[in-house]
């Protein structure tokens, strides 16, 4: 468990930094390029886009952050009272990631996850085995992340809806992020079982030393371009939502 201190240095060191400069970004931007008389996100450049968007996540990363941490700081007094158990938000650092899957996993909160286990990832394991006939102990690995991401994709399309008016439109943009993470998840670990299954066979006729380990040193490389790239451009659809709804207007203090 992290330690007062531990929160603190975080806190100063790595928090406060990010969130200044993400904020100071999405202002800039903002004044620049989004004010009323100038235009909305789609008219942006595609870079600048796909920069907001990255300026968005790592701002809201960090506010989460320093939310958890000042709330921990404040009830650490009451230890050994479970109030007073915080762990830690995120459970990997972002630069260890190398997949999408290993980002919502690993890489982001989890205080919805009983949420989504039980409306979703369940529910999705369940429908998987009823159409391919499955077992209850088989794994149902579509299922699960399409369950996962339907319903994550409700949640947040939901509380978008409520900001935007009830224009069901405008919150689509959550639930079409969404959407995209839970294809790019299988899409990745279709991928993933191929090419180990490839390395195997090829380890198995000789081609590779058998003391050759199966991974290889841009597999890494690889993942990590493809996690950040999925994010951030089917998170566009995110950021989108938030411009036309006013919160990146409210965040910049405009």
């Amino acid at each position: 468990m992290p330690t007062v201190g531990n929160r603190i240095h975080s806190i100063l060191v790595h928090v406060l930094p990010v969130l200044a400069g993400c904020w100071g970004y999405l202002r800039w931007i903002y004044i620049g390029y989004i004010s009323e008389e100038k235009g909305e996100f789609d008219d942006l450049p595609f870079g600048l886009q796909l920069l907001l968007t990255a300026a968005l996540g790592g701002f809201l990363m960090s506010a989460f952050s320093l939310g958890h941490s000042l709330f921990a700081i404040l009830l650490s007094p009451l230890s050994p009272h479970p109030l007073a158990y915080f762990p830690p938000l995120y459970t990997s650092r972002v630069w260890s990631l190398t997949s999408v899957r290993g980002f919502w996993s690993y890489g982001w909160h989890r205080l919805f996850s009983r949420l989504f286990l039980v409306y979703g990832v369940w529910p999705g394991e369940w429908i998987e085995r009823k159409i391919m006939g499955k077992r209850p102990y088989e794994p149902a690995d579509v299922g699960k992340v399409v369950g996962g991401f339907v319903s994550s994709a409700f949640v947040h399309s939901f509380a978008s809806w409520t900001v935007h008016g009830g224009i069901v439109k405008d919150a689509l943009g959550e639930a079409r992020f969404f959407a995209g993470c839970g294809v790019a998840v299988v899409v990745e670990e279709l991928v993933k079982r191929i090419a180990m299954k490839s390395r195997r066979k090829q380890k198995q006729e000789g081609e590779l030393d058998k003391d050759v380990r199966l991974d290889r040193w841009y597999d890494g490389v690889i993942g990590r371009l493809w996690w950040i790239g999925v994010l951030l451009y089917v998170g566009r659809n995110f950021a989108r939502g938030w411009v036309k709804a006013g919160l990146v207007s409210e965040m910049s203090g405009l």
